[in-house]
C-alpha cells in the first residue's frame, strides 16, 4: 500500500499548486465561516502548498488525503508510507534524503516553512495574472496578492485545524506500533499488584502510588491513541495559560471565552502596549489532549511589575501525574535536551539559545511594532523573563481539569487555574532559572562521565 501510494506520485508541480491555492483562496473567499466548505477549501489550500515542496510534495498531498479520509487506517501505517515516498523520491529524482519519516511529517505541519512555498505561490500567481491585461485594469494581480498575504498571517491556524492534530496523532500511532513490534517474548516479568497500579520488588515499597497509578490508568485507557504525555501536556498549557491570564493579571479584563481556543476573543488585542498571550493566534489552550511538542508554550505581553521589569515572557508548562516538587532539581529533570548542540554545549529546554531561535519565529508572526521592541531580530534575553510552572494533576486545579477531560465536562467544572497546593511550581526570572539551566547541565556532565567509565 505504501509503495502503491509513492510509485503513484507526480513530480511536485508549481503549475498544479498554483491552480490549487488559487482556486482554494477563493473558495475559502466565498464559504461561510465554520462551514464544511471553508474547512475543505482550507485543506485543499494546504495541499496546493505542499506540492511545491521538490521531490517529495506530491506524494506527501496524496498521503494525507488519504490519512484524513480515513485516519484509523491510515494513520498507523504513515511512517511506511513516507518512507516509501522518500525512496521514490531519492530513486526518480536522484536525491538523498535521510529515511527519517517522523522528521518530514513534523516539517508538513512547520508554520514558516509552508509561508515559504506559499510566498512562492503567490509570486507565481500575481505574475501570471500581470500577463493579462484585462486583470491588470481590474486590479486583480494587487488584489490576489493581498488576500494571499493576508491568509499567510493566518496560515498557523489553518495548520492547527485542519492538519496538525492528524499528523500528531498519526506520529504518535506510528511511534506506538513501532513499540509494540519491538517487544520481545523474553522480557523479565515483574511482580504487579494489578488492583492498586503500584510495582513492587521483594518487600520494597511500592515505587507509584496508588492514584497516581489509578489516574495513569484512566487516562491510558481513555486516550489509548495518544501519547500520555500529549494529554497531560495539553491539561497543563491550559492551566498555566489561565494561571498567566488570571493570577498574575496579563490582560484578565480582555480575554472572552474560557476553554473556546479558536472562537475566544480579546476585547483589546495583545500587543506591544495591550497585555496577554501573543503565539498561537493569540488564543489560550483549550483543555484537550494535544500539547505544545517544540515550540514556546506561552510567549505573553507581560506586566514589568511581576516580570522583573521586563515587557515580554516566555512560560515552558510542564504537567505530571506525580506529585510535584518545588526543588531545582526537581524542575530540571522536567527540561528536554536537543540532540544538536550549540558551541559544544547540549541545547537544554528553556536556556537562552533554545528561548531566542524559537522567539525568533514568533515576532516573525506579529506586528511591526513588537518586532522593533525587539530591535528588528536582535533577541537579548534583556527584553524577556523565563517562567516554568508545573501542574500535578493529583490535586486541584490539575485534578479538576483532568477529570473534565476524562469525564468529557463542560469548561464550567474547570474553572480554578491557581492554587498553592496544585501549582506548586512556578519558578521564574534570574537566578532562578539560570540555576535550573545549571542544575540540569551539571545532571548532563555527570551522566556522561559514567557512561565513559563504565567503557
Amino acid at each position: 500500500m505504501a509503495f502503491a501510494i509513492a510509485s503513484s506520485i507526480p513530480p511536485a508541480s508549481l503549475v498544479v499548486a498554483v491552480s490549487e491555492v488559487a482556486k482554494a483562496a477563493w473558495d475559502m473567499f466565498q464559504a461561510k465561516d465554520n462551514s464544511p466548505e471553508k474547512s475543505q477549501a482550507k485543506f485543499q489550500l494546504l495541499m496546493g502548498i505542499i506540492c511545491v515542496i521538490p521531490g517529495i510534495g506530491g506524494g506527501f498531498r496524496l498521503a494525507f488525503k488519504s490519512l484524513i479520509r480515513k485516519p484509523q487506517y491510515y494513520g498507523p501505517v504513515m511512517f511506511d508510507v513516507v518512507v516509501a515516498i522518500l525512496e521514490e523520491a531519492n530513486r526518480l529524482f536522484k536525491m538523498d534524503l535521510p529515511l527519517n519519516p517522523e522528521k518530514y511529517l513534523t516539517q508538513m505541519i512547520d508554520v514558516p516553512m509552508l509561508q515559504g512555498y506559499l510566498d512562492e505561490v503567490r509570486e507565481k500567481c500575481v505574475a501570471e495574472l500581470n500577463d493579462y491585461t484585462a486583470a491588470r485594469w481590474l486590479g486583480l494581480p494587487e488584489k490576489l496578492d493581498g488576500f494571499l498575504r493576508e491568509i499567510s498571517k493566518q496560515l498557523a491556524t489553518i495548520i492547527e485545524d485542519i492538519l496538525a492534530p492528524a499528523v500528531r496523532i498519526a506520529i504518535e500511532r506510528c511511534i506506538m506500533r513501532r513499540k509494540n513490534s519491538a517487544k520481545t517474548s523474553n522480557t523479565t516479568s515483574k511482580n504487579t499488584n494489578q488492583g492498586t497500579g503500584t510495582t513492587n520488588k521483594g518487600n520494597s515499597k511500592p515505587t507509584v502510588s496508588k492514584s497516581q497509578g489509578n489516574l495513569t490508568a484512566r487516562i491510558r485507557s481513555k486516550f489509548n491513541n495518544i501519547n500520555m504525555n500529549f494529554v497531560i501536556g495539553g491539561v497543563g498549557e491550559h492551566i498555566a495559560d489561565y494561571y498567566c491570564l488570571e493570577k498574575l493579571g496579563w490582560g484578565k479584563d480582555h480575554w472572552d471565552g474560557h476553554d473556546k481556543y479558536r472562537q475566544g476573543t480579546w476585547r483589546t488585542e495583545p500587543s506591544s502596549i495591550s497585555l496577554g498571550k501573543l503565539n498561537e493566534g493569540y488564543k489560550l489552550n483549550k483543555n484537550h489532549a494535544i500539547g505544545n511538542e517544540d515550540g514556546i508554550d506561552g510567549f505573553w505581553r507581560a506586566d514589568p511589575l511581576n516580570n522583573q521589569g521586563k515587557k515580554y515572557a516566555v512560560i515552558e508548562a510542564k504537567a505530571t501525574t506525580g506529585v510535584a516538587r518545588p526543588t531545582t532539581k526537581y524542575v530540571a529533570s522536567k527540561l528536554g535536551v536537543l540532540k544538536k548542540k550549540h558551541e559544544g554545549k547540549p541545547i537544554i529546554q528553556m536556556d537562552h539559545h533554545w528561548v531566542q531561535e524559537r522567539i525568533k519565529i514568533e515576532i516573525a508572526k506579529l506586528p511591526k511594532s513588537i518586532n522593533n521592541d525587539f530591535r528588528s531580530g536582535k533577541i537579548g534575553n534583556s527584553m524577556y523573563t523565563r517562567h516554568i510552572i508545573v501542574v500535578s494533576l493529583l490535586v486541584d486545579p490539575g485534578l479538576s481539569h483532568i477529570d473534565a477531560l476524562l469525564n468529557d465536562k463542560s469548561e464550567l467544572d474547570h474553572t480554578r487555574h491557581d492554587g498553592t497546593e496544585g501549582i506548586v511550581i512556578h519558578k521564574y526570572g534570574e537566578p532562578t532559572i539560570e540555576n535550573i539551566i545549571k542544575a540540569k547541565r551539571e545532571r548532563l556532565e555527570n551522566k556522561g562521565k559514567k557512561n565513559k567509565s563504565k567503557k
